[in-house]
């Protein structure tokens, strides 16, 4: 299973929901955006914001990195607790997984020299020879086959595990193979093996080091283009360059990055300024503006596979009431939220998954599929019935959300001010990191929490990517208990099927219905926000970066 959440730093700035909705026309207007999207009828995107793949590749080698991580330390390096923003990037430039993923979601051979299907539930990856982890030993195919099947055993915690929920029996067949059977054919499966999810690291040290591995004190034993030296725990991270690193176009550039944790927006947005940090992804929103006017540095801007959103969180109280759902998705004004939180980068949404999921085979059934959903339009009287026809809709529900974050602190406290527009309370409380990963993963930890709001996240562009998380009675974070027989066989039925247009009609008929209940309440898709110094380039500007060994890109711009 996977988290997929992530977080900014404590709102100074609070609107009244009632003045954003009174002044959403204005605001609109002022971003650009079309007058379909305000109708809530297109999700074409206001015009100043413009989007890149790439940034220009650089032209030389630099000895040392400042590099930022808005979210905040990683609570562990194991690559099988990886599935938040810090430790995913970070992984990553560490630990080189089964297939390569690009900046434009394309997957490529990598530690899988290739691979084939024999039959439909059996896949065989040939194992690329002569690559070495940083202590010299050789990759081994008993390497691969054992970090695979890390993630599906309960000892080591994986969060990741999804991916592998089709998974028989992993196996080494030959010296440099492995050979994966299932349970019923899984089209996913190779797409997330360009996900931390098919991260490969050295067996004997995973084993000699035990729990610690993954820690500041246990480190981590890979084969990637950067090397964990250090981790000075609440301070900084060192990774050194692997000089040696096999992939062509991947060979560091950068002999020593400093990776920092600093999640305060005036802090981060000061140090970027004046160089003393060097880069960052995921730049929080309120620092746009000072940053696009910024003459050491430029922002980026990307394609996204981010879902600002919330859902319910136990299966008890008014918000398992898909009235009571239903009602305040109709009081939220999407295109002024996207306009005043996010200067206009960021699209809003309709439905779970972002309208960036999707691949050229897959748009057009898409599109038509997604211009038949509701309208985004809010409609405060029919959201106020809705809740007057609930009888328990006075108690208070309690919402979650990470603390320290500032444009998710403003973004909940909107929800909160409409839910109070049409006759509901909303309570929100603000979680450290390790008491929301807590809640995202225990039960017990989910006591007295309504709903969760976060900004989750796809791994790769396919919507059974986040739809394997909710759909299901067992999915990791359907803690509603949502059941629903035509979305629980489209979606199964999905995963089956590897012709795209066929697989596009069964999700599209599966999410006409769940959109329908607002089993989850999806709000806005932000846009890749990404800052570096003039003195460097080469970063990848989609959120593939999140997966693919960015750091490895960077150089010297000069």
């Amino acid at each position: 299973m996977t988290t997929r959440f992530r977080t900014r730093a404590p709102s100074s700035r609070v609107r009244a929901y009632g003045a954003l909705l009174t002044a959403a026309a204005v605001l609109v207007g002022w971003c650009g955006m079309s007058s379909a999207t305000a109708k809530g009828g297109s999700t074409s995107r206001p015009a100043p914001v413009h989007l890149v793949t790439t940034t220009p590749s650089p032209r030389g080698d630099l000895s040392s990195a400042t590099w930022d991580l808005p979210y905040g330390q990683p609570t562990s390096l194991d690559y099988v607790k990886a599935g938040t923003f810090s430790p995913d990037i970070l992984v990553e430039n560490m630990c080189t997984d089964l297939v390569r993923l690009t900046p434009t979601w394309q997957y490529k051979p990598s530690l899988a020299k290739s691979w084939k299907y024999t039959n439909s539930t059996t896949l065989v990856f040939t194992i690329r020879q002569g690559v070495h982890f940083w202590n010299g030993h050789e990759l081994t195919s008993a390497d691969v086959a054992y970090s695979m099947l890390r993630n599906m055993t309960a000892k080591d915690a994986p969060v990741n595990g999804v991916f592998y929920k089709f998974v028989k029996s992993i196996a080494v067949t030959g010296p440099f193979q492995v050979t994966v059977h299932f349970t019923k054919p899984d089209e996913l499966f190779i797409k997330e093996m360009a996900t931390v999810a098919g991260a490969i690291a050295e067996k004997s040290y995973i084993e000699a080091k035990g729990s610690s591995y993954g820690t500041a004190t246990g480190g981590v034993m890979c084969t990637g283009p950067y090397e964990l030296t250090t981790w000075s725990s609440g301070n900084d991270i060192v990774l050194k360059a692997n000089p040696s690193f096999w992939t062509p176009g991947y060979r560091p550039k950068i002999k020593t990055i400093t990776v920092k944790f600093i999640t305060t927006t005036s802090t981060l947005a000061s140090e970027l300024l004046t160089g003393e940090i060097t880069g960052t992804y995921e730049v929080p929103a309120p620092a746009y503006p000072e940053l696009e006017s910024a003459t050491s540095g430029k922002l980026y801007f990307g394609k996204s596979l981010k879902v600002l959103g919330f859902g319910p969180m136990t299966p008890n109280g008014p918000q398992t009431n898909p009235k009571i759902r239903q009602a305040l998705s109709l009081a939220i004004n999407r295109p002024a939220l996207a306009s005043v939180l996010y200067e206009g980068a960021a699209v809003p949404e309709k439905t779970l998954t972002p309208v960036t999921a999707w691949t050229p085979a897959e748009e057009s059934v898409y599109e038509a599929a997604y211009a038949k959903l509701p309208s985004l339009a809010p409609d405060l009287a029919e959201a106020r019935k809705l809740v007057k026809s609930v009888p328990d809709h006075t108690r208070t529900m309690t919402m979650a959300l990470l603390a320290g974050t500032q444009t998710m602190a403003e973004a909940a406290t909107e929800v909160q001010q409409a839910a109070t527009s049409i006759g509901l309370s909303v309570k929100l409380d603000e979680l450290q990191t390790t008491s929301f990963l807590d809640a995202l993963y225990e039960p017990q930890y989910r006591k007295g929490l309504d709903f969760f709001f976060s900004t989750g996240y796809l791994d790769v562009t396919d919507p059974l990517d986040y739809l394997s998380e909710f759909i299901g009675k067992t999915a990791d974070f359907n803690w509603a208990h949502y059941v629903n027989a035509t979305v629980t066989q489209d979606v199964t039925k999905a995963f089956s099927t590897f012709t795209d247009a066929a697989r596009a009609h069964l999700i599209t008929e599966a999410q006409a219905v769940y959109t329908s209940d607002e089993f989850y309440i999806p709000l806005l898709g932000p846009d890749e926000a990404l800052f570096m110094n003039k003195k460097i380039t080469g970063a990848p500007a989609s959120f593939a970066y999140i997966y693919e060994p960015c750091l490895a890109k960077l150089g010297a711009a000069k």
